[in-house]
């Protein structure tokens, strides 16, 4: 005897296999979810899915692919964790250097300098009661009214700043955040060498 089953129509009691209901002429169609090859498609999609996600490279941005963008390594070591800072390389200058550049020519000074990582030694005029800034002149020039203005960044550098006088030859690695013919130079220290 053949299974039976309900028609979804009038509610009569039909064969499963049957494909339409004898009482009212309605399909008698499995739901899609039943067919076995739905299954099959479904379970197909899922690995194909999972497969191409583990296996393929990523393309870049742009759709793109190839040479154009190299292959990035993950590594999941802890010194890998850690960013890597580029070292600086600083240019090594004397503030008499930079004020005369400066006075003959500032486009050419501020092309020079603007942004740039410096190891500049002057004469130490000014320490401001702050901590915020110590100002270094030329040191074969003692009238001279600007020079490079180095900003202090943190406790350290402070304490160095307090151990020196006016008039020290004092030597500072840092970056120049601005040049202007009025103002002279502005570092931002990022280390006191001397």
């Amino acid at each position: 005897m053949s299974k039976m089953s309900t028609c979804k129509h009038c509610g009569a009691e039909i064969a499963a296999n049957a494909k339409s209901c004898p009482q009212c002429g309605g399909k008698n169609k499995k739901p899609i979810y039943k067919r076995g090859w739905f299954i099959a498609l479904c379970v197909i999609v899922v690995v194909a899915a999972v497969s191409s996600a583990g296996g393929e490279e990523s393309t870049p941005a742009g759709g793109a692919s190839g040479s154009e963008v190299p292959p990035v390594s993950v590594s999941t070591s802890a010194a890998a964790s850690v960013p890597v800072e580029d070292e600086i390389v600083y240019t090594v200058c004397k503030v008499d250097d930079m004020m005369d550049m400066l006075n003959n020519n500032a486009m050419k000074a501020e092309s020079t300098y603007d942004d740039q990582y410096v190891e500049v030694t002057g004469r130490l005029d000014v320490i401001d009661s702050d901590g915020k800034y110590i100002s270094l002149f030329p040191i074969k020039n003692e009238w001279a009214f600007i020079g490079v203005q180095c900003y202090i960044k943190n406790d350290v550098q402070k304490q160095q700043v307090v151990e020196m006088s006016k008039g020290d030859r004092v030597t500072v690695r840092g970056k120049i955040t601005s040049v202007g013919e009025l103002l002279g130079y502005q570092l931002n220290i990022i280390e006191i060498v001397k």
